[in-house]
């Protein structure tokens, strides 16, 4: 099956004009479907809330949207739950306008980060899931948890063959290693990685689709990517062994997710022994 998908990175508006995300990305969701997107993602905070009055509420509009041109839809902003209580979320909607479901961050960043872009601290969400469509299993990451190759893991060992990990944006000197982590991922993992990313200024954007075997499509400016994911590809890659054979019949070794060894990972699941202190923290 090939499902056909879209990253969208659009210049952003933030604090009290972030309700003018709202019209932007209709118009962008529109554009994307009517050049055959079937799944679309949405930066991370995108159309908002995200640094704007939590009172803005884009979802019932995209939802009415998302059955118009029936898609799904990745869509991101601050969830709030109770006073006090926010978490950032990406929201898939389904293409009938339905809530399929909602991703929570895991993995935090520093408060102070959490400061600089919301001007608030949110909460962790405590679960990873991979939802299951019509157009492929889809997995959700935010931003910098692309970092973190045990969550990627957990996604390709739950079935995931998309992975839409969306960034906030201000990466600036990460680029490179973010590009390289994106196409890391896609290859140890056997699936596709969506990402893209809000502009604020003049600064170079990260949207790109990769897939195990390579880069299918990278935009550095404002605008939409598209590409055709080969879903049957990945189920050939997971279940081939590698070979000596050659020429080779992949651009990455298949059969990876075989080759694990969890009687050797007990301790991923501890907690870290890293001390960060400085000498003058610590007393030394």
């Amino acid at each position: 099956m090939s499902t056909r998908v879209a990253a969208i990175q659009p210049h952003a508006y933030r604090g009290g004009e972030e309700p003018r995300n709202l019209p932007e990305a209709l118009r962008y969701l529109g554009d994307a479907a009517d050049q055959g997107a079937q799944v679309i993602c949405f930066p991370e905070g995108y159309p908002g809330p995200y640094s704007g009055p939590l009172t803005f509420d884009p979802l019932p509009a995209l939802r009415e949207a998302a059955k118009a041109h029936g898609v799904y839809l990745v869509a991101g902003g601050l969830e709030p739950e109770a006073p006090e209580v926010l978490y950032n979320t990406l929201t898939l909607i389904g293409p009938e306008g339905e809530i399929l479901g909602r991703y929570r961050r895991c993995q935090l960043p520093p408060e102070a980060v959490d400061r600089v872009l919301f001007g608030r601290k949110v909460q962790p969400g405590n679960s990873l899931e991979v939802f299951r469509t019509s157009r492929g299993r889809v997995g959700l990451l935010i931003c910098s948890e692309v970092f973190s190759p045990e969550l990627c893991r957990l996604l390709a060992l739950d079935g995931a063959d998309i992975l839409c990990s969306p960034v906030g944006g201000l990466l600036y000197e990460l680029l490179d290693t973010w590009r390289l982590l994106l196409r890391a991922r896609a290859a140890e993992n056997h699936y596709y990685v969506v990402t893209c990313q809000n502009l604020y200024g003049m600064e170079e954007g990260i949207a790109t689709i990769a897939g195990p075997e390579g880069v299918l499509a990278e935009r550095r400016d404002a605008g939409i990517i598209l590409a055709d994911l080969d879903l049957d590809r990945l189920e050939w890659l997971r279940g081939h062994e590698e070979s000596l054979e050659l020429p080779k019949p992949y651009r990455t070794i298949p059969g990876l997710l075989g080759w694990r060894r969890p009687e050797l990972y007990g301790p991923l699941a501890e907690p870290s022994t890293t001390d960060t202190s400085t000498p003058e923290e610590d007393g030394r």
